[in-house]
């Protein structure tokens, strides 16, 4: 895959808990970097699945792209995973209009998948004794919407 300079903007995360979408996430790195990952100062700003300046992107990857995914994998017979993640990194030129952008895939990931409204409950150096409490109500809300909609869909899978 090539470098995608635009990288420095930043990349969406999409959550999706088998084929529904359950948030987007714009992860910036910090100032200089190029690298968002948690722990890296890099600026995490949440959005629901039908964020309007992310349409055309979402739409294209759910009802066209989607589709797709298992049988480029040689598993056509197969579910998407229960709960995973794909990252888009933005390619277009800058002043590309936003019905016209291209986003390119940099990962998918369902082997170590987090709950980022979960973070602050994450434990390090700087917050040892982080736990559950510290999840602010609404974020423990989202989180809870995400495991509700996991047993739903695992129970459809196991129906299948």
């Amino acid at each position: 895959q090539r470098f995608c300079p635009r990288i420095v903007e930043g990349e969406l995360r999409y959550n999706l808990v088998g084929d529904a979408l359950v948030g987007i996430i714009h992860k910036k790195p910090k100032e200089g970097g190029i690298s968002a990952v948690g722990g890296t100062g890099s600026i995490y700003t949440y959005y629901g699945p039908d964020e309007s300046k992310f349409t055309n992107l979402t739409d294209g990857f759910l009802k066209k792209d989607l589709p797709l995914v298992m049988p480029a994998l040689d598993l056509p017979d197969e579910p998407v995973p229960l709960w995973w993640t794909t990252d888009f990194i933005l390619s277009s030129p800058e002043g590309t209009p936003a019905a016209e952008e291209k986003w390119i895939v940099g990962e998918f990931n369902c082997s170590c998948v987090g709950i980022s409204r979960c973070l602050a409950a994450y434990c390090k150096d700087d917050t040892p004794n982080a736990c559950y409490d510290d999840i602010t109500a609404e974020d423990k809300a989202e989180a809870d919407k995400y495991g509700k909609l996991m047993g739903e869909k695992a129970l459809g899978f196991l129906k299948k």
